[in-house]
């Protein structure tokens, strides 16, 4: 235990014993959760989705919600931060040809490889026979005693890297902190590495074990902010992905991964060239809008603890394809909407405000990648470096209490030790994963992680297992949705719905930003973390 989880503990075995009784039992009731599920998950709502009727139908509810609980509008003096989607069509994409020793061979657009351009819209991107090069993860990182790319000039040419990093792929835990995620393997660190050295395109070699979905997110009409379409490329002519089937019959018999995985490694040429052309509109123009309310601190306003949920899920379906041509969206994410609504409740009932300032941010266009959040993120309302900790509401299942709780971010930060004495009060238990990513990249997948990228510690509880009632049928409960009903029609409030580990998970949340609200602890990343150095830096400009 480090010193500083020590001195959470103690610090907060003090401020408990002042606190009048806080039952959240009387603070967040079933009743209540269940009402605004069945409401935002009825098909009056057509399924949340942005730019749609179901979008001002969900955020007026929203709206009206907050003003019932006499909660301040946290935008100005509206409860709205509007923004525009473009949407992005692909006009005249060739198929990827690569030339290889005199042989050529195309790949199919959104079938072997995906690419986009910078998005300068009407900007048509041509590369015509670019040596391509194989730079194992595009990674410089003097203090992993990594560089992948020592002495070598990529100046004009095409990067090929795999995804991730040398330590997840290794599973250890003295290399890049093994499972746990690092910025040198996202995908915005390898294009900026790449363009730092010249290079005029980067493709990411996609294998669904280390990341999950994202080929198959991004070969779909690429969606962006307005106005911050750059931010997407990083300055790149294109980046991308290919199938690790299309790398394979570059360099069959080459184990490409192991060479990448030694130190000694350097990069080498695919003896290739590729051709592609590329040319983009926009189609459509989305307007959105986040929804924020907000609580002002009694002793220190300018401080904040920030709750997210996305109120939005996918919208309909052609009628075509079934009877139901709705996605309701009820357990993703009318529950974790409720489950804020019913915190920002729990916190208005208190007798006394709390010492820092609440925020919540309802947010738009979840599903389509983050970009409520990441607008958020990039055009704070209250400025990060004052925002303690993100604590993010999404997919909470409609089972019995569940004890033990999976935190998505834990053994990263050191709001680890006040979920752990939070989850106590409640009989629950925090499930140790040793600081090891998720399974399926859940890590990135939802509003929390826009917050992580700007350095900001992060919370994201769901009751997962080892039912209080010791029904593990209730366990398989959770596995059966996710299998059966997970972005399906099916995803639906009904007659019975049970909403008590809703209700437990909820009561986590607020008691968890109860602790930090009224104290003056500022949680930081663990030692060593990428996000450290991005949290350290921003505080230093309190």
């Amino acid at each position: 235990m480090t010193k500083y989880s020590i001195f959470i503990l103690l610090f907060l075995c003090l401020f408990s014993c002042k606190q009048p009784g806080i039952d959240p039992e009387n603070h967040i009731l079933a009743e209540n959760v269940n009402a605004h599920i069945k409401e935002l998950a009825s098909d009056n709502f057509l399924g949340r989705k942005p730019g749609t009727l179901g979008e001002e139908k969900t955020t007026e509810y929203i709206k009206s919600q907050l003003e019932r609980l006499n909660i301040s509008p946290g935008y100005k003096n509206s409860y709205f931060q509007d923004f525009t989607i473009k949407k992005v069509k692909y006009l005249d994409c060739n198929d990827l040809e690569i030339t290889t020793r005199g042989i050529s061979k195309s790949y199919k657009f959104k079938k072997d490889f995906f690419a986009s351009t910078s998005f300068k819209l009407n900007d048509d991107v041509k590369i015509d026979s670019i040596e391509m090069v194989f730079a194992g993860f595009g990674i410089v990182a003097p203090s992993n005693n990594w560089d992948d790319y020592k002495a070598v000039d990529v100046k004009g040419k095409v990067v090929v890297v795999l995804n991730n990093d040398p330590g997840f792929y290794m599973d250890n835990p003295n290399l890049f902190r093994g499972k746990q995620p690092t910025f040198y393997g996202s995908l915005k660190y390898k294009k900026r590495e790449a363009l730092k050295r010249g290079a005029i395109g980067l493709l990411v070699i996609h294998d669904k074990v280390v990341d999950y979905n994202t080929f198959d997110i991004q070969k779909d009409a690429p969606l962006f902010v307005e106005g911050e379409e750059e931010l997407a490329s990083d300055g790149l002519q294109f980046s991308g992905y290919v199938t690790t089937s299309l790398m394979e019959s570059l360099i069959p018999n080459s184990d490409y991964v192991k060479k990448a995985l030694s130190k000694d490694f350097s990069i080498f040429s695919l003896n290739s060239n590729v051709s592609l052309s590329l040319k983009s509109t926009a189609t459509d123009f989305i307007k959105t809008k986040n929804v924020i309310g907000f609580i002002e601190g009694s002793e220190n306003p300018d401080e904040y603890v920030l709750y997210t949920a996305h109120w939005d899920h996918i919208g309909t379906r052609d009628a075509s394809l079934g009877k139901d041509s709705i996605y309701n969206g009820a357990v993703d994410n009318a529950t974790g909407t409720a489950m804020q609504l019913e915190v920002a409740n729990a916190f208005k009932k208190l007798n006394n405000r709390p010492k820092r300032s609440i925020v919540f941010l309802f947010t738009s266009a979840e599903e389509m990648g983050l970009l409520g959040a990441e607008y958020y993120a990039n055009h704070p309302v209250y400025p990060l470096n004052k925002t303690v900790c993100v604590i993010n509401a999404d997919a909470s299942f409609p089972v019995e209490r569940m004890k033990t709780v999976i935190n998505v971010i834990e053994g990263f930060t050191e709001m680890d030790s006040l979920v752990n004495i939070a989850a106590s009060k409640l009989g629950r238990e925090i499930y140790k994963g040793n600081g090891e990513m998720p399974p399926n990249n859940v890590f990135k997948r939802s509003d929390h992680y826009p917050f992580v990228k700007k350095g900001v510690p992060a919370v994201w509880n769901i009751g997962n297992f080892n039912p209080m009632n010791g029904d593990e049928t209730e366990t398989e409960k959770i596995g059966q949705f996710v299998r059966s009903h997970y972005h399906k029609v099916t995803d639906e409030y009904y007659e019975g719905f049970n909403s008590a580990n809703i209700v437990f998970d909820a009561q986590l949340n607020f008691l968890t930003g109860l602790e930090v609200a009224n104290s003056n602890l500022w949680p930081n990343w663990k030692p060593n973390s990428e996000y450290k150095i991005i949290r350290d830096k921003s505080l230093l400009e309190n």
